[in-house]
């Protein structure tokens, strides 16, 4: 009999964002698993899905539904209510999530239960307590805890922490296997700070990110497309909500062109979200139009082509800049200009292998003023581009790397 994993999660399968979501179940197919995706998919205008396909990946039993809502939730316009309002959702949605998982393991065999993200986790506790016969193993995932250690803990920030109950109990409560992303936001900090005795379980993994080949021609085409001859080129890659700050990087290019004088810069921003016409507004009053390029969500085959041609990257996240776009950056032997938060700074060290900032006073001149240095001087261009190589072949890990690590320790909790 085959080994059965069922995955919970209200994240769906994606060719435009989260790489490791798809990746993960797909490798247990490859592995001769029987493998189940129960997913409670978000596809209201404020979620990350209504612009994109349904993705149902070959040898994946997918068991998808809607994520609860309701019309008048839908078209709540104060932030305060609209958190409000996903908070209770996404609890609606654990609940259905620990539902349809009950029924696939009435008509399945399963071994081990992934809780991905909060939801998945609380949703995978939910099934063990109601079917205490079935003798599963459990895995809690986290892509990520954003700001619970950062800003929550650790200036203890009470009310804050309580409207995060969800992601706290998560990590509170206790799992086989806690598979943590290392993407900056440190989150074994938080898991240690919650629950000391849960290190034992903490698998602490940086996302892969694998070598790439290019198609002839492409590049330059899409140069072409996008820039001028002679335009000094930036770009960042991420879905537009508050959170990844592109507005920033709005507001350096603008003191980059009229400030600094450096009038043929330009910025392509690749990815598309709730911020778009905001930022769209935001380049406009600024004079920039002209300059600031959003190409709208890309699919993530693609996106090594819009990382090619650019001189620099911008990633100015709120939290951390350790995800997947900075790793994919590094890869592409980009010079990256970012900000000292979370662990970025164990990757990126200032004027040497790229550009790292204090989020302060005077920030967007700094940035801007080193762009335009950099601009003009080879050399340094130069020095950078071989540190950051460096970086790359010493602390990058294959896609086929990272999932080796993981799968290891999961079958290992079927041998125990």
């Amino acid at each position: 009999m085959s080994k059965g994993i069922m995955f919970l999660s209200i994240m769906d399968f994606t060719d435009k964002g989260i790489q490791v979501v798809k990746f993960t179940p797909e490798y247990f197919v490859s592995q001769g698993w029987d493998v189940h995706y129960v997913v409670t998919r978000d596809n209201s205008r404020h979620g990350s899905y209504h612009y994109q396909d349904v993705i149902n990946p070959p040898g994946v039993r997918v068991h998808r539904s809607a994520m609860p809502s309701h019309w008048l939730g839908e078209r709540l316009r104060r932030h305060v209510f609209k958190n409000i309002y996903a908070k209770l959702r996404g609890y609606a949605a654990i609940v259905k999530l620990a539902w349809l998982a009950g029924r696939v393991l009435k008509e399945h065999h399963i071994d081990v239960m992934y809780g991905g993200g909060p939801h998945g986790a609380l949703a995978t506790k939910l099934v063990t307590l109601f079917h205490p016969g079935a003798k599963l193993r459990t895995v809690s995932r986290f892509y990520g805890v954003w700001d619970l250690y950062s800003s929550t803990l650790l200036d203890r920030r009470w009310v804050k922490l309580l409207l995060n109950l969800d992601i706290f109990l998560s990590l509170y409560l206790r799992s086989d296997l806690k598979i943590v992303t290392n993407d900056g936001t440190q989150g074994n900090k938080a898991v240690g700070a919650i629950r000391p005795s849960n290190l034992a379980a903490l698998r602490f993994y940086v996302n892969g990110i694998d070598p790439y080949s290019l198609e002839p021609g492409r590049v330059d085409a899409l140069r072409s497309s996008l820039t001028e001859p002679g335009d000094f080129c930036a770009v960042c890659l991420t879905r537009l909500v508050p959170l990844k700050r592109v507005d920033l990087c709005i507001e350096v290019s603008a003191a980059v062109i009229k400030k600094f004088g450096l009038p043929n810069y330009k910025l392509i921003v690749v990815g598309d979200g709730a911020e778009r016409d905001r930022l769209t507004r935001l380049a406009r009053e600024l004079g920039i139009e002209r300059n600031i390029l959003f190409v709208g969500a890309v699919n993530n085959q693609d996106v090594k082509y819009y990382l090619e041609f650019p001189d620099v990257f911008l990633s100015t996240y709120a939290v951390s800049n350790v995800g997947n776009p900075l790793l994919e950056a590094i890869r592409a032997h980009k010079i990256i200009f970012t900000l000292n938060n979370g662990d970025t700074a164990s990757w990126i060290r200032h004027r040497d292998n790229g550009f790292i900032y204090q989020d302060e006073a005077g920030l967007v001149d700094k940035m801007a003023r080193d762009i335009v240095e950099l601009a003009r001087a080879p050399e340094l261009r130069a020095k950078i581009k071989v540190n950051i190589q460096t970086t790359a072949s010493e602390k990058l890990w294959t896609w086929n790397q990272r999932m080796d690590a993981e799968f290891v320790e999961i079958n290992a909790l079927l041998t125990d």
